[in-house]
């Protein structure tokens, strides 16, 4: 699976698990964490239709069928833990590991500029939700 493909399915795992955390999260400072887990997964969803439409249409590609990209997403998804702080770890490595991708992906040098820029917002957007989860972990 090409990339751009692959960042989709990242994009999928993370909302995924976002979610998941957002739903089991208990405990001390519950509220926040079940805030925080909805803060990472806000917006993602824009991020992967306008990877579709740039990335993908916008170079005459067709975008898979969904059930490709959620079988592959499936296979990204980390396990829920029933221990919070070890959730959003696993969630700070599933983040880390989608950025490495978008370094990869940056480092093309015959990228469009429109594609650049749309994976530059997301790199952004994920190293701000990074940040916070860091804080969430931090001993």
């Amino acid at each position: 699976m090409d990339k751009t493909n692959t960042l989709i399915c990242y994009l999928l795992a993370i909302q995924n698990f976002a979610k998941d955390i957002h739903y089991s999260c208990k405990g001390d400072a519950f509220y926040s964490k079940h805030l925080l887990a909805d803060r990472i997964y806000d917006g993602l969803d824009v991020f992967i239709d306008g990877i579709k439409e740039t990335c993908l249409l916008g170079n005459d590609i067709l975008p898979l069928p969904s059930g490709e990209y959620l079988a592959k997403a499936m296979n990204l998804l980390p396990a829920l833990e029933q221990d919070d702080k070890t959730n959003f770890e696993a969630m700070q490595k599933l983040l880390i590991d989608c950025l490495v991708l978008i370094q990869e992906m940056l480092k093309e040098t015959d990228t469009p500029r429109a594609e650049v820029s749309l994976i530059d917002g997301i790199a952004q957007d994920l190293q701000q939700k990074l940040g916070l989860v860091n804080l969430q972990v931090k001993d």
